[in-house]
C-alpha cells in the first residue's frame, strides 16, 4: 500500500529537487532469467513482474466477489497496519490545539508540501516519496506494488488503502478520529493522488 509517508516525505521535500516528466521515466526491460528461490536483483525483478501481471487480475476477482463495503473496509484497514509499518509506534502525543496549530502551518510552509485548505477542509496531494526521499513525477503510483500500473488497469478499490494510510497518518499527527475522502488518484489518471480530510 502507499508508503509514501508525510514524514519522510516532508524531510525530503526540505530541498526538493526539480521531479523528471513522467515521459523521462525509463520503462522496465524484461527481467533476465532466474530460478525460483534465488536470491538476486533478477529474481526479485521477475516477481515484480509477476505481481505486475496478477495484481489487476486479483482486484477484478475481489470486485466481483466481495462486497463494496466490505472492499473498502478491508482495504483502508490495510493502509492504516501499511502505514503503522513505515512509521512505527506513535513517538508524541498531540497536543489540544494540535488542528489549529497544523492549519496554522498549511497555510504557511505546509502548502508547498502538498497541503491546502478549503473552508474547514484540508486538502493534502501526494508530492514527494518516504521511500526514496525525493520529489516524486506526476502520474506515477507511489506504491512500490501498483507503481508499473497504467491508469485504468487496477481497480479503484485498490486505492482505498490509501485512504486508511491517510487517514492513519493524519490521526496521528492531530489527535482527532477523521473521515478521508480520495479525490483523485493516478491509477484513475489524475496527475496526483489528492484527498480531502475532515475533522469526524
Amino acid at each position: 500500500c502507499m508508503c509514501a509517508a508525510a514524514g519522510g516525505m516532508l524531510r525530503a521535500l526540505e530541498a526538493t529537487p526539480t521531479p523528471k516528466p513522467a515521459s523521462a521515466v525509463p520503462q522496465a526491460e524484461p527481467a533476465p532469467p532466474s530460478q525460483p528461490g534465488d536470491a538476486t536483483l533478477a529474481r526479485a525483478a521477475k516477481r515484480m513482474e509477476f505481481v505486475d501481471e496478477w495484481l489487476p487480475r486479483f482486484f477484478r476477482v475481489l470486485d466481483e466477489t466481495v462486497s463494496e463495503s466490505t472492499r473498502r473496509t478491508l482495504m483502508e484497514a490495510n493502509g492504516k497496519v501499511c502505514y503503522a509499518a513505515y512509521a512505527g509506534p506513535p513517538r508524541t502525543t498531540p497536543q489540544p490545539d494540535e488542528l489549529e496549530r497544523f492549519r496554522a502551518w498549511i497555510a504557511g510552509p505546509g502548502a508547498k508540501r502538498g497541503y491546502s485548505l478549503r473552508g474547514e477542509a484540508i486538502l493534502f496531494e501526494y508530492t514527494g516519496s518516504a521511500e526514496t526521499g525525493q520529489a516524486a513525477p506526476e502520474r506515477i503510483c507511489l506504491c512500490p506494488v501498483a507503481e508499473g500500473q497504467k491508469p485504468g488497469t487496477l481497480s479503484p478499490t485498490f486505492c482505498h488503502c490509501s485512504v486508511g494510510y491517510v487517514r492513519e497518518m493524519h490521526e496521528r499527527r492531530l489527535g482527532r478520529k477523521l473521515k478521508v475522502e480520495l479525490l483523485e488518484t493516478v491509477l484513475a489518471g489524475d496527475a496526483r493522488c489528492r484527498f480531502k480530510i475532515t475533522v469526524a
